[in-house]
């Protein structure tokens, strides 16, 4: 990996940890426990865009880590919501970008849906309360709308950083 790739994901980790601590702030009014936009995800996509799955499963696994840890909910019940809905979501991309029928769009709404497909898991794994799959419905409707939004702001990034006279390719 060259200092160049180094230095921009570690731009983009930064980028992703501000991004994820920000909307722990925003008040979200919905009846749906545990939703939230995945406004970090943005970043997510970019890196899988620009770089790949390798650099892309980095991004997303150090921001939750990082995130956490500044926070200070390292190791609790949301740091295992956040990691396991990161790992699914990011294997749910891998596996859109790999079989190339979907659009960025596709990819996007494919990680909303893994995202929340891992989190229900997780809580239900870990209170051992199936009350909870109940929510899965409507957190997967709620993926379209949430990842079409990530798509399109996560579109206009990548073809910000790609219009840059050197490119952020390293």
């Amino acid at each position: 990996m060259t200092n160049k790739k180094i230095v921009i994901l570690g731009f983009l980790i930064a980028t992703g940890i501000i991004l994820q601590l920000m909307e722990s702030l925003l008040p979200f009014f919905i009846v749906v426990p545990g939703f939230k936009i995945g406004l970090a995800n943005i970043i997510v996509i970019v890196a899988l865009e620009l770089y790949g799955p390798k650099e892309m499963m980095i991004e997303g696994l150090t921001r939750v880590l990082l995130a956490s840890l500044l926070q200070g909910t390292i190791f609790s019940i949301s740091f295992w919501l956040s990691l396991s809905g990161a790992i699914i979501s990011m294997l749910f991309m891998i596996f859109g970008k790999r079989i190339k029928v979907f659009s960025l769009f596709g990819i996007s709404i494919l990680g909303a849906i893994g995202h929340h497909i891992g989190q229900v898991c997780t809580i239900t794994f870990l209170y051992q309360q199936y009350y909870m799959q109940v929510y899965l419905p409507l957190l997967l409707a709620l993926s379209i709308p949430s990842g079409l939004l990530i798509a399109s702001i996560a579109q206009v990034v990548i073809e910000r950083m790609k219009s840059r006279k050197e490119g952020w390719h390293g």
